[in-house]
């Protein structure tokens, strides 16, 4: 009996501590938020953690790190649409990271429609592959960097007087500068598919999709909740979307929430 009750009391104790430590942390500035957000994900109390982390995002802090415990917290709510919704967002900020793609690639085995993608040409393909390597901001770093490098080495073969040096100093100089200009290139992109939004994920258990903006359209086929779509164009309260299979229709704009 004794044992029983010093756990029930440690118990209690460890609950008396969680407590108190949220109560001292009700300032609403993020640091703080996010302590009281991942004490609360840590104490499963995960409806809780979501508000905080959203609050965070609200005040317009950014990060992939934010948008991933976010979707982690509804997850474990079972609330897929808004998991994959913030893995999403996590992702584009991170594309080169495992950990969300992974939970990503989970939360989308809970998703009734299995959608084939339609297959892409090899090089269109190897541009994708690359371009996801490192986010917008890592390419920009990436193609400073190197600019400066190729500068660099182009001084030897303004300034320098023996002839391999110069050489040398120009061809590094421009193979160099072409991956500068080829990680700019990647930086734009990046950041153009970061603030196009134009994917958006279904949010209602079921959504019929129409070939027309009009409820008097013909049904096309259903779509469910955690679908990505693409989004092509808007019309009054209806978006025009398409399936990675390359099928297109109009649903209700409150149906989808983007990206």
């Amino acid at each position: 009996m004794k044992t029983i009750y010093k756990k029930n009391r440690n118990r209690v104790f460890l609950v008396f501590l969680f407590l108190l430590s949220a109560l001292r942390l009700q300032a609403t500035d993020p640091d703080s938020l996010i302590i009281r957000a991942n004490l609360f994900y840590t104490n499963q109390m995960y409806e809780q953690a979501a508000e905080l982390y959203q609050q965070v995002i609200d005040t317009g802090l950014v990060a992939p790190e934010l948008y991933y415990n976010l979707g982690n917290a509804y997850f474990k709510q079972h609330n897929i649409p808004m998991a994959i919704l913030n893995y999403e967002r996590a992702l584009q900020l991170d594309p080169g990271n495992e950990d969300i793609k992974y939970n990503l690639e989970l939360a989308r085995t809970y998703v009734s429609d299995k959608i084939e993608t339609l297959p892409r040409f090899f090089v269109v393909e190897w541009y994708h592959w690359f371009l996801e390597r490192m986010s917008s901001d890592g390419w920009a770093r990436f193609s400073i960097i190197s600019f400066i490098l190729g500068l660099l080495f182009l001084s030897f073969f303004v300034f320098s007087k023996r002839f391999i040096w110069r050489k040398t100093g120009f061809t590094l100089g421009i193979i160099i500068l072409f991956f500068s200009v080829l990680s700019f290139f990647f930086a734009w992109q990046s950041r153009k598919i970061l603030t196009a939004h134009d994917h958006a994920i279904v949010m209602q258990p079921a959504v019929t999709v129409k070939s027309s903006p009009d409820s008097n359209g013909t049904d096309l086929f259903v779509i469910h909740e955690g679908t990505k779509v693409t989004i092509v164009e808007s019309q009054d309260n209806w978006t025009e979307i398409r399936l990675d299979d390359g099928s297109k229709g109009w649903l209700p704009a409150e149906t989808i929430t983007k990206i």
